[in-house]
């Protein structure tokens, strides 16, 4: 089965969402960086962002614990 994922954050420098992911990580859920390469290779244009996304599964635990982050 296909498991959809979930941007619940993005931005353009990757270590802002860096804090975020090793929260919801401790907390057990497994979290994924999409266009982190990307950003690195290509940081002089500004309209790439890199997107802390999760499974869409986890979406209402990932919601209660950023209400409480």
């Amino acid at each position: 089965k296909f498991m959809s994922l979930i941007t619940i954050k993005k931005s353009h420098l990757e270590g802002d969402l860096l804090v975020l992911k090793s929260k919801l990580e401790s907390e057990g859920i497994k979290c994924y960086l999409k266009n982190e390469l990307t950003t690195q290779i290509l940081n002089y244009i500004p309209s790439f962002e890199v997107e802390l996304q999760v499974s869409e599964n986890d979406l209402d635990r990932v919601e209660k614990i950023l209400e409480d982050f």
